[in-house]
């Protein structure tokens, strides 16, 4: 939504709406994820991106991406090599 609101992407549906009919869980980003990005090492400069392998880390979940910098951390990653 931050890219929307940028004009750099057009969203012109409900995306909670749309992830919910599709079967999607909808995921809070806690407290206790935002915890672990205080210690975590700046290998990736992208905010939004280190807040999903922070919550990545702290929920034990697989996260998907080809972006190389994400094997930096251990993480459960899934991606292309």
């Amino acid at each position: 939504m931050i890219k929307a609101s940028l004009g750099k992407l057009t969203v012109d549906f409900d995306p909670v709406e749309q992830a919910e009919a599709c079967g999607f869980e909808l995921l809070d980003f806690s407290a206790r994820d935002a915890a672990l990005l205080r210690d975590l090492p700046f290998h990736h400069r992208d905010l939004f991106d280190r807040m999903l392998i922070a919550q990545s880390l702290a929920r034990k979940y697989y996260i998907m991406s080809s972006d190389a910098k994400f094997a930096s951390y251990d993480c459960r990653l899934i991606g292309s090599e």
